[in-house]
């Protein structure tokens, strides 16, 4: 398990309103995609919901263990076509 570095706030406009972190990526997503989610590890935790704005810039400055993500390529896209989604909505 994991967690991902985000930021979450109420907004007057949007109400809830959330980002994740991002950093560039490691060798292990390289093949998928140049940049990653900011990956905690449970003993960051803490440094993560009460550090500074310098821990913040010190997680993205890093990235996660590659020994530590484990891809599993499936057949089946995430997303469908935009054709197949403007069809799907008529």
């Amino acid at each position: 398990m994991f967690a991902w570095a985000g930021f979450w706030r109420e907004s007057s406009e949007w109400g809830s309103v959330y980002t994740g972190l991002m950093t560039d990526c490691n060798e292990a997503i390289r093949p998928v995609h140049d940049g990653m989610p900011v990956l905690l590890m449970r003993h960051k935790y803490k440094q993560w919901l009460h550090g500074t704005i310098e821990d913040v810039v010190g997680f993205q400055s890093r990235c996660f263990p590659d020994d530590l993500i484990d891809i599993e390529w499936t057949s089946e896209p995430w997303l469908k076509a935009k054709s197949d989604v403007a069809a799907a909505l008529l």
